[in-house]
């Protein structure tokens, strides 16, 4: 039995669905600006990746008033999702057997803030009564499987950056076990606003402002000025099923999740990786050998490029770690770096991104990459898109603090 992608759905600085990503990421188009949804101007990051996304004009003002901005989007992109699979829960899959799985990072501090903000001016009768349902990370699943109707399995991964990346490892193995015959799975996050925004300042993880630098260009993985990460709102969810049930319904395949690996380096709770790469590595093999390849097969990487200087090196050593002499001739590229880090929606924009480019025969660049970083031999794609119609293999890795990593084996 193998998984497969049938649809994709995206909200993200770059605009509404998986086009105008593809576009922007292809052609090197930067879209990180500076913060305009809050003051930023004291923070050390006031830089961000923002999405144009109107709730009011999408889904009902009662369920905009009582969810927050990360609920709106992911409702939104599982609704896309399901429209690009031509799937119709109640109709072409059983909502018995049709899952849920979300990644998420944050949760929703937007309504949390606004809502605190009531109860230490107002008290607490000011407060809104779904402040309890609103903020934390599993609204989502909740308020997509009442939107669609959905009774099958459903989660909710919180494992920092790599969240979105353990979703979709959570729904192909729902289905491998039968347990689904459809799953959502993506990733969502909404971290702009001020506390949410200062949670990720503390975290060490983002770039800060430099004079010398315009805002879409602060976020510049595995450059000799690298200083951490632009994060960004969004959220990007796939349908996945497994094939013999998607070829029984005649549906459009637009790749398959073909292996995947998960480590944990358990090395330090606010370091993200022992120093080494080795244990990442170990990540990159499993998911090679799951789908049957080596590193030679790989057609080119979807880096995690957080342009943490010791995440961006370690990272390459992992890569050649993995596959040896192969990793200096794989293509490696951080398309992130053009809309900003998408937390919990990273990797499933990643796996999103990678499908469209070996469909089109195109490796996105990465942007902002002017001179490589000491200690990092790899074969970055820069300055423009690079043409290669013949790979059938690409690696999606993830990560986050504490070790905690997750790597994708796509194939065309």
């Amino acid at each position: 039995m193998s998984v497969v992608v049938t649809g994709i759905g995206a909200l993200t600085p770059a605009g509404t669905g998986l086009d105008p990503l593809w576009e922007s990421a292809r052609d090197g188009v930067s879209h990180l600006a500076a913060i305009d949804r809050f003051d930023a101007s004291a923070y050390a990051c006031p830089v961000a990746g923002q999405s144009g996304f109107d709730a009011e004009s999408e889904l009902p003002s009662r369920f905009v008033k009582r969810t927050d901005r990360f609920t709106h989007l992911a409702v939104h992109a599982v609704r896309q999702a399901l429209a690009d699979a031509r799937v119709v829960v109640g109709e072409d899959t059983d909502p018995e057997r049709t899952g849920v799985m979300v990644g998420n990072v944050l949760g929703g501090w937007e309504f949390a803030e606004r809502e605190l903000r009531k109860l230490w001016t107002d008290g607490p009768r000011a407060v809104s009564p779904y402040q309890a349902t609103a903020w934390f990370p599993a609204a989502p699943q909740g308020n997509i499987c009442i939107d669609q109707g959905i009774r099958g399995p459903a989660r909710t991964f919180v494992a920092d950056r790599a969240s979105g990346a353990y979703a979709l490892i959570g729904g192909a193995e729902a289905l491998l076990r039968d347990r689904a015959d459809v799953v959502l799975a993506g990733g969502v996050e909404a971290p702009l606003s001020p506390y949410g925004w200062l949670c990720l300042e503390t975290s060490g993880l983002v770039a800060k402002a430099r004079a010398s630098l315009a805002p879409h260009e602060l976020y510049r993985p595995f450059d000799a000025g690298h200083g951490g990460s632009v994060f960004a709102e969004g959220s990007v969810f796939l349908v996945l099923e497994r094939r013999e049930h998607a070829e029984a319904r005649a549906a459009r395949i637009l790749g398959e999740l073909a292996g995947w690996g998960v480590s944990t380096d358990g090395y330090m709770p606010y370091y993200t990786v022992e120093p080494t790469g080795q244990v990442l590595a170990r990540a990159m093999s499993t998911a090679t050998e799951r789908a049957g390849i080596t590193g030679g097969d790989l057609g080119a990487v979807f880096a995690h490029g957080s342009a943490i200087p010791f995440e961006d090196v370690t990272e390459g050593y992992a890569l050649y770690e993995a596959f040896g002499a192969d990793a200096g001739r794989l293509p490696v590229t951080a398309p992130k770096s053009g809309f900003g880090h998408l937390l919990g929606a990273a990797a499933p924009a990643d796996v999103a991104l990678a499908l469209r480019a070996m469909a089109e025969g195109s490796v996105p660049p990465t942007v902002n990459v002017d001179r490589p970083a000491p200690g990092i031999d790899l074969d970055l794609v820069r300055d423009g898109a690079r043409r290669d119609t013949g790979w059938e293999h690409t690696l999606v890795v993830s990560r986050g603090l504490g070790g905690v990593n997750a790597c994708l084996l796509l194939r065309r």
